[in-house]
């Protein structure tokens, strides 16, 4: 008998669950279709990709052309300094004294993130400098090794320093050194030479 009567309510729990579990599911979809809607999120918008940082180099080619050098500081030219963009646009020549038995040229070029520079010098040295520091109207150089300073105490430039004026002349000093002190300082006082129309 207690046998029957088990039986008989598993049977009707069995017949219950169907319609159980479908009521859930329409109480679960009325619960989906009455909830409010999430507002639509937007993407922000991509920023604009940032300006490529201007290079230490750029400033030096701007010096592309030929200057006018004041050396003695009497404010007439003494010979004239040349800058060329070479090495598709990677570096800058300056000629110093083209054409004379001093000419000198110096490379300017990027190492990385460092501005350096290799002086190729009239007394047979190559000191390379690397710009120690970079301002809004100059930079400067100092020696950081040599190449070919056959006497340990010879004579050999040591450190430079470029001033970009407002009026858009260009002061470069040149620092010497010999036997470990100051020597000899080469002052360059630049002035754009104009072009001659037709020339």
């Amino acid at each position: 008998m207690h046998i029957t009567f088990a039986a008989a309510s598993v049977a009707v729990l069995a017949s219950m669950l169907p319609s159980s579990f479908s009521m859930l599911s329409a109480v679960q979809d009325g619960a989906k279709s009455s909830a409010p809607s999430a507002p639509a999120v937007k993407a922000p918008a991509s920023a604009e990709p940032p300006s490529p940082k201007a290079s230490p180099l750029d400033r030096f080619k701007g010096l592309k052309g030929t200057w006018d050098a004041d050396i003695d500081g009497d404010g007439a030219p003494d010979g004239t300094v040349e800058y060329r963009v070479i090495g598709a646009g990677s570096a800058v020549a300056e000629t110093l004294f083209a054409g004379t038995e001093h000419e000198m040229v110096t490379v300017y070029h990027m190492n990385g993130a460092d501005l350096m520079c290799t002086h190729y010098c009239a007394a047979g040295n190559q000191p390379r400098l690397k710009a120690t520091r970079i301002e809004k109207d100059s930079v400067a150089f100092a020696m950081i090794d040599i190449t070919n300073l056959t006497d340990p105490k010879g004579m050999h430039m040591n450190a430079a320093v470029f001033t970009f004026n407002a009026d858009g002349t260009v002061r470069s000093v040149w620092q010497s050194v010999a036997d470990g002190k100051p020597g000899h300082t080469a002052d360059f006082r630049l002035t754009r030479r104009k072009s001659v129309p037709g020339t």
